[in-house]
């Protein structure tokens, strides 16, 4: 099965300082075994700073 995913992918754009790489966000379409993969990395990330924060004002509540 195919599903259709918004990823981040490399591309070589020309700039002022010549050839840059840049990650662009895009909609790419990825395979069943793929798909999964992306989903479990997703929930396994670490949290981010504002995740922290956020987390930390709630349960601490003052």
């Amino acid at each position: 099965m195919k599903h259709k995913v918004r990823a981040l992918v490399q591309v070589e754009k020309y700039g002022l300082f010549g050839k840059q790489k840049v990650f662009e966000e895009r909609t790419i379409t990825v395979d069943g075994k793929t798909y999964r993969k992306m989903k479990k990395a997703e929930q396994e990330r670490p949290f981010s700073i504002g995740e922290m924060v956020f987390y930390d004002l709630i349960w601490d509540g003052d």
